[in-house]
């Protein structure tokens, strides 16, 4: 009878029905691989997704059908006045105005001991019903969000300050002031829409105005044009603009925000990347583990006239129904590491940007990753297909010596080693000459790592069985290197399990720990340009302003104190056509030495700090001179709040892990360009706006005489600026005598608003801030260690388990148990050892390779892994955990009953 082409389906069924019975370790050991792969890649998609797309919704929830912007350059915005110049302008249908500033709110009680309760940052705007006209939130809002003296909040921050209802008293950091300030409303999605989620708060235009000490100032004023007129308007708002406003998309935050989240992102997704690729190749070694039984099964159906297309059905179908389970699991994994540990802090960004907080799955990723899965699996499982070859014996397999299936012979391995050298030059060259395909070469380096597996196990036996001849006492070592000296593909598959997890798990935790120490290094030297820093709450970098009342002359009287430095700084548009919000740095002559002699990247450092001193240089991150394409000595415009202007470079820096870049100049040419002066072409009446003048600082640098005690200056600090005071009337804010009121409360600098911290302390949040916007990485290397782990714990079980048969054969020849059970671990250990040591040999490669990338492509600084432990502290982790795991199975494998030899 002629063999069929195809099995009935309750054949293909039944057969895989009996492989779960006999193999279910090594099918869950696959599984595990393709859904760890699977979640990996789901959870880093959705999450960096979710920060931009929820920024869109409350960028478009504020903006509404408004389409272009008229936005301020510096942080005292430009006269209200210009609304009416707007409204009148050919096809402007509405026009709203916003003044947008940076504080904080406290919610709690006074102590002696300090402010007890909480406190959030906020994006705080100051609104007239001409915006939620234009939004459409008129009809939602309460119609006490924007009645005088009262502040709305949106429902994220009342959880984050824990306030139970509206009508609570709350304190204001705003501008340098504390203010008491009561909540007119809690704002959820039902009248906020999406800037419920976010930490934002609003007030009527005027109060913002009058506390923030910017009467008749706004920061934007946002434009609805009518249909088919804004090619038309843009040009006119530009000519209002006059070269020292901004004109852009309405929504153009969002555009800037992903260009922010771009360099993270780029790490995250080169992190999951790797951690994608190591699954698969964890997932393809586990089916290695199970060759030899799915090659004799293929030599059976085979001998008994089984056509190819019927094997072919069989493999394919069992690889479909593992991968659909395996993929379906980690589609859901995926999902609750997105919303759980995957969910990406954006503190690091909220000083720049409105962000909101909730996470946007899309069904078209889930599936694209879920098919994903099911393709790579397929792929994978296709390695025993190789046996249908023409050439290739029906019963080829049974010719082996040992367990069918199972040998590998001399002259693969020769193959697998020469193989393994030209992988490694290609690694190389790609490494050398194109470090942007770092993916790339990695993957190529993990391959590397695998093919030289059996040279490296080769090495491990011949130094074990001299260490046996030596020590004649070792007589466990003899005995475990009896069965490990024939080759066989199932040992090298657990060896190459282990190549491949410590691989990624060293290449990619060394490389986490390398940039997080290069943060640390910035953090440090940025904060070391002061013994003590003077800022607005939470403002580590030093980018919001506060008005300068005599601070600076009262700290200057403290004990102790040498210098008081003023620092400025904020961010800016660099192009309104290519959205980046790089962060300005202004510090006087030499203030910014330690931060600039430790980031620099191209340039003489103390010949960049004398230039910087001078005027009329700046430097800037190696990433923003390269898109503008300047280098060291070339000219650079930047669009300042005084018109264009152009800057020579000194140097070229690191992007001080703020994503989009920095640039540095100095106090003096901050405060000629972005002084708060009122251009003539904007005037609309007479002055009202702050008179013309040196920009506001943004920090107090306070340098100390040699061997003063830094806590108790940093104590006499904050008194003084606490007992100082400040004249309500003198500056327009009201309310400025309560907030007075409010300094017996222990905090800190509480009664004008200004924190107070040591260089140390300042180093610190810093060093926190950036590694909790970083820690995606953190949580993809730990993952993918655990499932390193969790795999080769698998596999060394499975592989102790599959020789049970043996084992009871040596029982009836009169081994005792407990004699086998320390071979066992030793034969493990053995096994893991010769691949591990290649895989975090291989993997230090890719740590260095990483490190380059990360360098070099996202602008972050990044420490030398030369003086990184990280790769010994991942190795031995890895070992011990594994023998532990093993440990028992071993246990019960070496007790199997004798008469199990005869299953055999």
């Amino acid at each position: 009878m002629k063999a069929r082409a195809l099995m009935p389906a309750s054949m293909v069924v039944y057969l895989y029905r009996r492989r779960l019975r006999v193999h279910a370790v090594q099918e869950l050991l696959a599984g595990a691989g393709v859904a760890i792969a699977v979640a990996l890649v789901l959870a880093s998609t959705i999450a960096s997704s979710s920060i931009a797309g929820s920024a869109g919704e409350v960028v478009h929830t504020v903006i509404g059908p408004a389409s272009l912007q008229l936005r301020a350059r510096g942080a005292d915005g430009f006269r209200e006045g210009l609304l009416a110049r707007v409204e009148h302008l050919p096809g402007v249908e509405q026009a709203a105005p916003i003044l947008e500033q940076t504080a904080t709110l406290r919610a709690g009680a006074d102590s002696r001991n300090g402010w007890v309760g909480k406190q959030v940052g906020v994006d705080l705007a100051g609104a007239d019903t001409s915006l939620v006209v234009l939004d459409e939130l008129a009809l939602k809002l309460p119609l006490t969000t924007l009645s005088p003296g009262g502040l709305g909040v949106s429902r994220a921050t009342a959880e984050a300050l824990d306030l139970g209802a509206a009508h609570a008293l709350l304190t204001l950091d705003l501008r340098g002031a504390a203010i008491p300030i009561r909540v007119s409303a809690v704002l959820g999605p039902e009248a906020f829409g999406a800037l419920s989620g976010a930490h934002v708060a609003v007030m009527p235009l005027a109060d913002l105005q009058r506390l923030a000490g910017l009467p008749g100032r706004v920061s934007r004023i946002l434009v609805q044009v009518a249909p088919g007129h804004e090619a038309k308007v843009r040009t006119e708002l530009e000519t209002v603009a006059g070269g020292k406003l901004d004109v852009a998309a309405a929504d153009q935050d969002v555009a800037t925000l992903k260009q922010a989240l771009g360099p993270a992102n780029q790490a995250s997704d080169f992190f999951a990347a790797i951690s994608t690729l190591i699954g698969l190749l964890l997932a393809f070694t586990a089916l290695l583990l199970t060759a030899p039984e799915r090659r004799q099964t293929i030599a059976k159906l085979r001998v008994t006239g089984t056509r190819s297309t019927a094997i072919v059905q069989m493999l394919a179908s069992q690889a479909l129904f593992l991968a659909i389970a395996a993929s379906a699991v980690g589609v859901l994994g995926g999902y609750l590491l997105s919303r759980g540990v995957f969910h990406q802090s954006t503190g690091y960004l909220a000083e720049a940007f409105t962000l909101g907080n909730t996470t946007n799955i899309a069904g078209s990723t889930i599936l694209l990753v879920f098919v994903w899965g099911v393709l790579a699996t397929c792929v994978a499982s296709a390695v025993p297909l190789l046996d249908l070859r023409g050439g290739e014996g029906l019963n080829a397999v049974y010719a082996q010596g040992g367990v069918p299936g199972n040998a590998l012979s001399a002259r693969a391995q020769r193959r697998l080693a020469l193989a393994a050298a030209i992988l490694l030059v290609l690694a190389t060259a790609l490494f050398v000459f194109a470090p942007s395909l770092a993916l790339l070469a990695c993957a190529v380096l993990a391959l590397a790592s695998v093919c030289t597996v059996p040279l490296a196990f080769v090495g491990v036996l011949r130094l074990a069985s001299a260490l046996s001849d030596s020590y004649k006492r070792l007589h466990i070592l003899e005995v475990a290197l009896t069965p490990l000296k024939a080759t066989t593909l199932r040992t090298l598959a657990l060896a190459a399990t282990g190549a491949v997890a410590l691989f990624g798990s060293v290449a990619l935790g060394g490389a986490r720990n390398d940039l997080l120490r290069g943060i640390h290094e910035f953090a440090h030297s940025y904060s070391a340009d002061a013994s003590i820093w003077v800022t607005n709450p939470g403002d580590n970098q030093a980018t919001s302003d506060f008005i300068e009342d005599g601070q600076a002359a009262r700290i200057a009287q403290v004990p102790g104190v040498e210098h008081v430095n003023v620092f400025q700084g904020g961010f800016l548009e660099l192009d309104p056509t290519r959205p980046r919000r790089v962060w300005v740095i202004a510090r006087p002559p030499g203030a910014a030495s330690d931060v600039l002699r430790s980031q620099i990247t191209d340039g003489n450092a103390s010949q960049a700090i004398a230039r910087l001193g001078e005027g009329g240089w700046i430097a800037v991150s190696k990433q923003i001179a390269e898109v503008e394409h300047v280098g060291v000595g070339g000219t650079l415009r930047l669009p300042t709040p005084s018109g264009q202007a152009g800057f020579r470079i000194a140097a070229t820096t690191t992007n001080l892990s703020w994503p989009p870049g920095v640039i540095f100049m100095s106090t003096a040419d901050y405060s000629k360009y972005w002084a708060p002066t009122t251009p003539t072409h904007l005037s609309t009446g007479p002055s009202t706006g702050p008179s013309t003048g040196p920009a506001a600082p943004t920090a107090l640098g306070v340098d100390l005489r040699p061997g003063t005690n830094t806590a108790v200056a940093r104590r006499a600090i904050a008194r003084a600026l606490a007992g100082g005071g400040r004249a309500g009337a003198q500056n327009g804010r009201a309310g400025a005598q309560n907030a007075r009121a409010a300094t017996q409360n222990g905090r800190a600098g509480a009664g004008n608003g200004l924190e107070v911290a040591t260089a140390p302390s300042r180093a610190a949040s810093i060093d926190a801030l950036a590694a909790e916007g970083l820690g995606q990485l953190g949580e993809i290397s730990t993952l993918l260690l655990i499932a390193a782990i969790f795999a080769l714990a698998t596999a060394g079980t499975s592989a102790v388990w599959q020789r049970r048969a043996s084992l009871a054969r040596l029982q009836r020849a009169g081994t005792k148990p407990r004699r086998l059970w320390p071979v066992l671990l030793v034969e493990s250990a053995l096994i893991l050892l010769g691949g591990c040591l290649t895989g975090a040999v291989a993997g230090i490669y890719g740590q260095v390779v990483i490190d380059a990338y990360l360098k070099h492509i996202t602008g972050f600084p990044v420490a030398s892994p030369a003086a990184s432990f990280r790769p010994l502290e991942i190795f031995l982790v890895v070992m011990a955990a594994v023998l532990a795991l093993v440990a028992g199975p071993a246990w019960r494998a070496a007790h199997v009953d004798p008469m199990f030899a005869l299953n055999d």
